[in-house]
Order: structure tokens, then C-alpha cells, then sequence
């Protein structure tokens, strides 16, 4: 199965927000914003990235919406372009986007609980942090760690390793499923948890996911379904026998009901 392409999947997660949104209007943006930050990068390597760096964070005014992160639209890339403002993960594929149109080697990492960028340059890498609009150390990235898993590990080589377009596309539509899902809105969580069925049809923990959405929906045939489907696929899951005690619930509940 082919790679997706990140900017035409997440156009695909914004049009079920605007589905009347004009893709090629913010392709156009993005090549327009490359151009301009092609004509700003008078060096190279690790200067060309500072240079970029402030095009991309002091010209364009790209930063994190550190005031409102929950808010949806941090998660919809055309309104993160409009705004100028995001979420560490639309922020940074914004970023690379920008930066790759611009000549650089610019790619998503995955790191564990925050979205940051890679650039690849004969002196080495540099991690770029687009929601703290800065470049980052590897002692940052350890601090940064430790905010969101206090003991936990310390940072690893493989916690920068580039995160691949169906990788990063996930990760949009999980934190959109948790926002929803926060508030209550359990049918529109449902709704992401099944773009990324389609994305990734081999991961089981969807099924999860989406029985437990249904369990708070009432909708306990589709929640007993996709909860079962996830015992079978999971057999070793540590989360077994909390799910199976669901299952459990389920079928009670509806042998009252019928």
C-alpha cells in the first residue's frame, strides 16, 4: 500500500469540517509561501535553517495556539494557514511543506507527545520545535519529555525517526477523536476513528476505540461487534481483560434488553 500524501490527507480531514473547501487555493499558499522562503535563504546548513526559521516564524507569524489548544481548527490545516496558528503536528506539516518548497530537507517526527521537524543537513540533523517556534537540543527534547512522562525514559535516536505520511495523518484524526470525544460529541468522534479505519485498516485498536465511542452512544450492538473484532485481532493485548469485562456488560445489558 502507498504512501498517502500528507497535505492531500489532511485537505481530506479539513473538507469533512468545509466541504466545500477550495484544495488548490492552499496548494497555491504553500507554493507561494516555498517561493518567498526560497528568496530568504542566503546560506546553507544550519544558517539556512535559522534564516528559514525566521521567514516561516517572524514573517509569516506561524506559532502554537498555546491559549486554545483544544479548539478543532488548530487541527484543520486550511484554517491553520489562514490563522497562522496550531497544534505541534499541523504546525510542522505546514513547516515542512514550506520548508521542502523552499529547498530544504525538512521532515515530521513523531515524538512522543509532541509533534517536532527534522531537518537534514551535512552538519547534521537539526530539530526544529514549529509550536515553540525554535530549534531545539537534545536536552530540550529530554525536558520536553519529562513534562509529559515525569520518570519515564530518556530520549532516544528512534524518538527522531521520520514519521511516515499514514503515521502523521493518524495522529490528526486521533487527537480530533479526542477532542470530540471530550466534549461529548461521541458520533463525530466515530466519524474519525473510521477515516482512520480507512487509512490504517490493519490496526486493531480502532475497533477499540470505536466500541467504547458506541458503548457512550448506547449503540451496544456496534460497540459488542467492534470490541469482540478487537479480542480476536489482539489476543495478547495488556488491556484484555478490561475489555473483555466490557464485553461482559454488553451482553447483559442487552439480554435485559431483548
Amino acid at each position: 500500500m502507498s504512501e498517502p500524501d500528507v497535505f492531500e490527507g489532511a485537505m481530506r480531514i479539513a473538507k469533512v469540517e468545509y466541504p466545500e473547501l477550495d484544495v488548490p487555493l492552499y496548494r497555491a499558499r504553500l507554493e507561494e509561501f516555498g517561493r518567498d522562503g526560497r528568496g530568504c535563504l542566503k546560506a546553507k546548513g544550519r544558517r539556512g535553517i535559522e534564516q528559514f526559521n525566521v521567514f516561516f516564524f517572524d514573517t509569516l507569524g506561524f506559532h502554537g495556539n498555546a491559549d486554545d489548544y483544544y479548539d478543532p481548527r488548530n487541527s484543520y490545516l486550511n484554517d491553520v494557514i489562514e490563522r497562522r496558528t496550531g497544534i505541534p503536528i499541523t504546525l510542522s506539516t505546514v513547516y515542512c511543506e514550506v520548508a521542502r518548497l523552499a529547498g530544504l530537507r525538512a521532515y515530521g517526527v513523531g515524538f512522543p507527545g509532541h509533534f517536532l521537524v527534522k531537518c537534514v543537513v551535512a552538519e547534521g540533523d537539526v530539530i526544529i520545535d514549529p509550536f515553540n517556534t525554535r530549534t531545539v537540543s537534545r536536552d530540550d527534547c529530554q525536558e520536553l519529555l519529562n513534562s509529559f512522562s515525569p520518570g519515564g525514559p530518556p530520549v532516544s535516536d528512534e524518538m527522531f525517526e521520520i514519521a511516515g505520511a499514514r503515521d502523521i495523518l493518524s495522529r490528526m484524526l486521533n487527537n480530533l477523536r479526542r477532542i470530540h470525544a471530550g466534549r461529548g460529541e461521541f458520533a463525530r468522534a466515530v466519524q474519525w476513528v473510521e477515516m482512520d479505519i480507512d487509512l490504517r485498516p490493519e490496526s486493531p485498536h480502532n475497533f477499540r476505540e470505536r466500541g467504547m465511542l458506541y458503548v457512550q452512544m448506547e449503540e451496544f450492538g456496534k460497540a459488542l461487534s467492534d470490541l469482540e473484532r478487537y479480542t480476536r485481532l489482539v489476543p495478547s493485548s495488556p488491556d484484555l481483560s478490561q475489555v473483555r469485562e466490557q464485553i461482559q456488560l454488553i451482553r447483559k445489558l442487552l439480554s435485559h434488553l431483548n
